[in-house]
C-alpha cells in the first residue's frame, strides 16, 4: 500500500515521506497519461500530499501549476484523509528527452508562470498564495514556494519512474523542513545525506516500500515516527454533485439536454463518467407533470 509518514527529531527537523507508486499509476490509467504527463502529475500529487500532511488543522490543499508549457495547467487537490486527485490540461504530449533518456518535465510544465497554493480548512477562511515557477521540475518550485510564501526553509525531493510501456514502477518523495531551533551543522549533515541518496525514484525502484530512506536522511539524529497513514487516488465527485450542476443550468440549456436520449458528463479530476437518461433528467428538472 502507498503511505505517508511523518517524523520529528530532537534537533529541530521534521520529515515527511510518501510512497505513491500505486496512486500515481491510478492517475495514469484514469487519464490515459503519456509519460511526461504522468511524471508531472505524479510529482505534483506527491508534493501536495507531503505539504498537506504537515499541518495540524486537517487542511485540504490545492496546487495549480501554470508554466505556459505544452502540458497546460497541472491541477491537484490533496485532502486531509490522505487521498489525492488531479489532472493536466493536455495529457497526450511528447517533449524531447533530456540526457540519459530522462523525461523533461520542466519543458513540459514551463517556467513562464506561477505555482498557486490554496489551503482549505473548516477552522478558518481559505488562504491562497503563489510564487513564480523557476524550473518547472516541480520539487524545486514547491520548495521555493514554501520559502517565499510561507517562510519555511524546505527541501523537497519528488520522483516518478516509468517502464518502457509508460507504467509507473516507482513514485514518491520526501519533504524536510527546518524548525526555528535547527542549527546549521545538522542541516548541513542532512543536505549531504540527501545528495548521497540522489534520485528518489531510483531509490524506490530498489526499495519499493522506502525501507531505509528515513535512516539515510536523518542518521545519526534521534527521531521518532509521529504519523503513518495510507494514501490513494480518490475523487470527491459523485452523481449527486453532477445533479446539482445540472439543476444550476439555465432553462434553455436544460431543454437542450432533453433533446438527447442520454447526457454524458465527465469529471475533470478523475475522468469518471456519469450518464443521465432523458427520463432521469425530466424527473430531475421536474418536467414529468
Amino acid at each position: 500500500m502507498d503511505y505517508i509518514k511523518r517524523y520529528t527529531t530532537t534537533d529541530g527537523v521534521r520529515l515527511s515521506v510518501a510512497v505513491t507508486t500505486n496512486t500515481v499509476d491510478e492517475a495514469r490509467k484514469r487519464h490515459d497519461l503519456w509519460p511526461v504527463a504522468t511524471a508531472a502529475l505524479g510529482r505534483t500529487m506527491t508534493g501536495a500530499l507531503l505539504m498537506a500532511s504537515d499541518f495540524k488543522n486537517r487542511e485540504n490543499i490545492s496546487i495549480r501549476l501554470d508554466g505556459k508549457g505544452p502540458l497546460g495547467v497541472v491541477h491537484v487537490d490533496a485532502f486531509a484523509d490522505n487521498t489525492v486527485r488531479g489532472y493536466v490540461d493536455h495529457p497526450h504530449i511528447e517533449v524531447p528527452l533530456q540526457g540519459k533518456g530522462k523525461l523533461d518535465v520542466g519543458h513540459a510544465v514551463g517556467t513562464d508562470g506561477e505555482v498557486k497554493v490554496t489551503r482549505f480548512t473548516k477552522l478558518k477562511q481559505n488562504y491562497s498564495s503563489s510564487s513564480p515557477l523557476h524550473s518547472g521540475e516541480i520539487a524545486d518550485d514547491l520548495a521555493y514556494y514554501l520559502y517565499v510564501s510561507e517562510q519555511i526553509p524546505s527541501t523537497i525531493n519528488l520522483g516518478v519512474l516509468l517502464d518502457a510501456d509508460g507504467h509507473t514502477i516507482a513514485a514518491g518523495g520526501f519533504l524536510v523542513q527546518a524548525l526555528p531551533d535547527a542549527n546549521d551543522e545538522v542541516l548541513a549533515v542532512i543536505e549531504e545525506h540527501i545528495n548521497q541518496i540522489g534520485s528518489i525514484s531510483a531509490f524506490l525502484k530498489e526499495y519499493p516500500d522506502g525501507e531505509g530512506l528515513v535512516e539515510k536522511i536523518l542518521a545519526p539524529m534521534d527521531f521518532h515516527e509521529v504519523y503513518h497513514h495510507d494514501v490513494s487516488f480518490q475523487c470527491t465527485c459523485n452523481k449527486e454533485r453532477f445533479e446539482k450542476v445540472l439543476l444550476s443550468l439555465s432553462q434553455a440549456d436544460k431543454m437542450a439536454l432533453l433533446e438527447d436520449a442520454t447526457t454524458e458528463l465527465v469529471c475533470h479530476y478523475c475522468n469518471e463518467t456519469y450518464h443521465f437518461s432523458q427520463n432521469e433528467l425530466k424527473e430531475l428538472f421536474k418536467l414529468n407533470e
